[in-house]
């Protein structure tokens, strides 16, 4: 049963990657290509109204991640009416979301008509994007395989449009609306896999009840989430306010490069959370040892890549923007450690919710969200993008290992965190084990 388990999470983290290896190459050429025929300038127009788009898309998805995953493996008969309720109020907060995003551009942006424009075709996806829910269930069945089939179907179907509007030098409002093209295919090719592989006694259905259980125990992850939404984007609108959309384009540059391998250690995170919350109520030391050893993979995955990418980040720079982009190769450099503590946090929600400690997650990241806030507003003045970079890099730290300091039950974490490292032996045999199986 054990070895059986251990296949099963080694092939669903193995298609997560693959998947994300797919979308990585795909961002490497289409996405270079596109962002070198926008420039910097429309390029930054279109990450400007994401940056605003993103707060709101953090509020649809209402917290329930690891909640509604968690609540399905405690009471596997009422998957239906979770998943049901789930893609009810998913769907009528997003289309209120996409009102409250205009509204907002309205507001801070008045006559700024291109930019109404470019925001209201994106924000079209948060609407697209309520069939996440049913990936919830994929994930919790480690049956990831098909997400990242359908992912990878999107992706190419978007990868084809965005090529066509480069061949015909289409305006930067089609490309705007490549998003939401995108989770229109992943929707649909998803919601055909839920139906042929879902237990046919699961029939997806509204309860008002289950609704609220599941608001209850993720308004912790909503606030922590618009939180930490507020932290990664508000550089981006700051930048956009205190200069231009030039370096909003140049600081997504950085910002974009700097991301691209968090798909390896949130494939890992996304696979092994099911493993270790379901561990937690059967064998609470080997919950521990799994966590500990899933904390140290990614922090020495975040070491080597972020040297490798302050040795090579020039050379990514002019391979894949070009030289109107240089700029970047700065913030870059500081922003690739801010990406590996961002991965720690992340690992962090599946303690989190495991032992129910959900609402510190907000308090958490509203202390990071109040650093950044403070920090951006004088060291973007003070060295421009290179200031956001560092304020990203600080805010990231202060939420993931001094935050919990101030609270104890938190304070486990970073204990937590740092005996993981004596794992070290047994996180090398356990490599050699899955790489000689």
């Amino acid at each position: 049963m054990a070895s059986n388990k251990s296949r099963a999470f080694f092939s669903n983290s193995g298609w997560m990657m693959a998947q994300q290896i797919y979308s990585m190459l795909l961002s490497l050429v289409v996405g270079a290509l596109s962002a070198r025929y926008l420039g910097p300038s429309n390029y930054g127009l279109i990450n400007y109204g994401a940056s605003i788009i993103s707060f709101f898309t953090i509020i649809s998805r209402l917290g329930m991640d690891s909640v509604i995953i968690n609540e399905m493996l405690k009471a596997p008969e009422k998957q239906g009416t979770y998943l049901g309720s789930a893609l009810v109020l998913r769907l009528l907060t997003s289309i209120a979301s996409v009102f409250m995003v205009m509204g907002i551009i309205r507001v801070i942006e008045p006559g700024n008509i291109e930019l109404y424009i470019v925001t209201l075709l994106q924000s079209i996806a948060i609407i697209m994007q309520t069939y996440e829910v049913l990936t919830y269930w994929f994930q919790m069945e480690l049956k990831m395989k098909f997400v990242s089939i359908a992912t990878m179907i999107a992706l190419t179907v978007v990868a084809v449009w965005r090529v066509s509007l480069l061949a015909a030098k289409a305006s930067v409002y089609y490309f705007a609306f490549s998003y939401s093209i995108q989770y229109f295919v992943c929707g649909a090719v998803v919601l055909f896999f839920f139906q042929r592989e879902r237990n046919k006694n699961i029939k997806l259905k509204f309860n008002c009840l289950d609704g609220k259980c599941l608001l209850l125990n993720s308004y912790h992850f909503i606030i922590s989430g618009i939180a930490v939404t507020f932290y990664m984007q508000i550089d981006k609108i700051m930048i956009g306010k205190m200069m231009d959309h030039t370096s909003v384009g140049i600081y997504t540059a950085a910002t974009t490069v700097a991301a691209l391998w968090e798909f390896v250690p949130t494939a890992l995170i996304n696979s092994a959370g099911p493993i270790i919350m379901k561990k937690r109520q059967k064998d609470y030391d080997g919950y521990i040892r799994l966590f500990e050893e899933l904390l140290l993979a990614v922090t020495i995955l975040f070491v080597v890549v972020s040297i490798a990418m302050m040795l090579l980040g020039k050379i990514a720079v002019l391979i894949l923007y070009g030289k109107k982009y240089l700029d970047a190769v700065y913030p870059l450099s500081i922003l690739i450690w801010s990406t590996g503590f961002a991965i720690i946090g992340t690992a962090r929600g599946i303690w989190i919710v495991a032992e129910g400690y959900n609402k510190y997650t907000k308090y958490m990241v509203f202390v990071g969200a109040g650093v950044n806030l403070v920090l951006n507003f004088f060291f973007i003045q003070w060295w421009g993008i290179v200031g956001a970079a560092v304020t990203t890099l600080i805010s990231q730290i202060v939420v993931s290992l001094i935050a919990p300091l101030f609270w104890k039950k938190t304070r486990g974490f970073v204990k937590i965190y740092f005996e993981s490292f004596k794992r070290f032996p047994d996180f090398v045999d356990t490599i050699k084990r899955a790489i000689s199986r």
